[in-house]
């Protein structure tokens, strides 16, 4: 791998058990060729050029609208949802447009790195409440809300990834979803569902959303293609009541940008239409299936049993728990030595010191082999350094 090929944060030569990219080989790459060449021969070919609509490519909002009601039962309209560049641009806009510095937000422990990142950007003041196998735990969620409550303030909103969560991998099973939406509704907190991964499922039908269990009513659910066609394409969309979305559509970032990158909304929108990303959903569920399967056999057979780990039932990650006389930053160090990166439980934490023992590992982006070796050099080291 050369440097000018490397993805992001990927140093060249290394094994990067880090990074929660889609394998090469994965790309669907003949498909979207396939889309450019249409649009590119069809009438109009040059509004690609141009501003889009502020609430994004029409043809996008119709196909996902119709899958969403189609595929999980959910009573939307167009009005409901909007193209947005990305999960991480759609967490940025609604923390720009429902808080203020010095508000307050309730996030998993731990809970997706860079939303944390977007958090502290803005000055937000972060709360995080421990999860377990079943995600967040509830009396301690309603522990930290009367505490709040006490204080007379209240969450502006909770932040959470419910299925396959980066970085532990767990699903939040519906009955811990109904006891959130129901102390959401009793203390006036949105529910801001980033649910990226839901569409690499492995087998059992998930439970319904955040979105499907509230009606719609006070929860902002995020889509991406990034983890299922490519994250360079930057398109995501943004569920949530029309009131909502009509606000987030008229922000001046929609009404001067011209809606969310509309060159690349027009290529997936004809992809999508083609019936092209079901297809290759369906294969792609088998392959990622394939690299947890050979991941979770390795953790099994190479790692100490006082490493612990999840089995996720999607996704892209697994979360390790290191033995409590072993520190992930002196692990990482000496990995980087073997020229292997993993990302330290450290940063998935609203206080760092709460990540030492932990370490997240992606099965998504490399190749068998290598995801082999990883897992063999960490088992190693981690014998090394526990004994």
């Amino acid at each position: 791998m050369n440097l000018e090929s490397a993805p992001q944060g990927v140093v060249a030569g290394s094994i990067p058990l880090f990074a929660g990219h889609p394998a090469r080989d994965l790309l669907p790459l003949d498909g979207i060729q396939g889309a450019i060449d249409a649009i590119w021969r069809g009438e109009g070919a040059t509004r690609l050029f141009n501003y889009g609509d502020e609430q994004g490519n029409p043809e996008l909002i119709e196909f996902l609208v119709k899958r969403l009601r189609r595929g999980e039962g959910l009573e939307i309209g167009p009005e409901n949802l909007m193209i947005i560049g990305g999960s991480t641009w759609g967490v940025d806009m609604i923390s720009d447009q429902l808080t203020q510095a010095g508000d307050v937000l309730l996030v998993d422990a731990p809970s997706y790195r860079d939303a944390l990142h977007i958090f502290h950007d803005h000055r937000l003041e972060l709360r995080d409440v421990p999860i377990d196998e079943g995600g967040i735990l509830i009396a301690e969620m309603e522990r930290t809300l009367r505490e709040l409550e006490a204080g007379r303030r209240a969450p502006k909103f909770y932040y959470v990834v419910p299925n396959f969560q980066n970085p532990s991998g767990i699903t939040m099973p519906k009955d811990r979803r109904r006891a959130v939406i129901e102390l959401s509704r009793r203390y006036g907190f949105v529910i801001v569902e980033d649910d990226v991964y839901c569409d690499i499922r492995f087998g059992d039908r998930l439970p319904p959303s955040f979105y499907a269990l509230a009606g719609g009513e006070n929860v902002l659910r995020i889509g991406s293609f990034s983890k299922t066609l490519a994250p360079g394409l930057r398109i995501g969309w943004l569920i949530g009541a029309a009131d909502r979305i009509a606000a987030f559509v008229g922000s001046g970032l929609l009404t001067m940008g011209g809606g969310a990158n509309p060159f690349t909304a027009a290529i997936v929108a004809q992809y999508c239409r083609s019936g092209a990303w079901e297809a290759h959903l369906r294969w792609l569920r088998e392959q990622y299936r394939a690299r947890r399967d050979i991941a979770l056999a390795a953790l099994e057979s190479l790692m100490p049993a006082s490493v612990t780990c999840t089995r996720p039932r999607g996704g892209y990650f697994i979360w390790l728990g290191l033995p409590s006389s072993l520190r992930v930053d002196d692990l990482a160090a000496a990995a980087r030595e073997r020229n292997v990166y993993f990302a330290p439980g450290t940063g998935f934490f609203v206080d760092p010191a709460d990540g030492l023992h932990h370490l997240r590992l992606s099965f998504s982006f490399l190749p068998l082999e290598d995801l082999r070796a990883g897992i063999e050099i960490l088992g190693d080291l981690i014998r090394q350094r526990s004994r």
